[in-house]
């Protein structure tokens, strides 16, 4: 397990821009996967959003540190920010109890973050630990669905329900 301390605010921006890229594929893949036409749309904000939040990254690192160039890392601490590991055969119920658990980790991961900077940049760090909170949020649902009803992600909505 990565101690958090030990790590420079610059090493957790990196990472955490990591953790952004692959939940946007992520999300994006299972977008493509998913024939229920809501959760289609569902998982495309998510990846949008998850892009957008690595743009905040990346404008906060260049608030931080000037000309530096960041070094994005080729995977993101899983202790940190574990990410969603599934297969085509994955129950989408543990798909999403996975993100749920991703997202959460984000949202706690810059809360801490948030600590280790000063206003404004305290703010947005502050600010992408509520937008990750309500995505756990988000997903939570989604998961209490696909639990009620077996083929939630698999089909449209009227086929699921009726």
């Amino acid at each position: 397990m990565t101690d958090f301390s030990q790590l420079s605010v610059r090493q957790l921006l990196e990472m955490a821009s990591r953790a952004e890229i692959d939940a946007n594929r992520i999300y994006s893949d299972l977008s493509h996967s998913l024939k229920n036409p809501l959760l289609k749309e569902k998982f495309q904000w998510l990846a949008f959003e998850e892009t957008k939040h690595k743009e905040s990254l990346e404008k906060l690192f260049l608030t931080l540190f000037r000309e530096e160039k960041m070094a994005i890392p080729d995977k993101a601490d899983e202790t940190l920010l574990p990410s969603i590991n599934f297969t085509p055969s994955s129950p989408f119920t543990e798909i999403l109890y996975q993100a749920m658990k991703a997202e959460e980790a984000a949202g706690d991961f810059y809360l801490s973050l948030a600590q280790r900077v000063s206003d404004p940049q305290q703010k947005i760090l502050k600010y992408l630990s509520h937008v990750e909170h309500s995505h756990y949020t988000m997903l939570k649902s989604e998961y209490l669905m696909a639990q009620e009803f077996e083929d939630y992600g698999e089909s449209d909505i009227d086929k699921v329900v009726t």
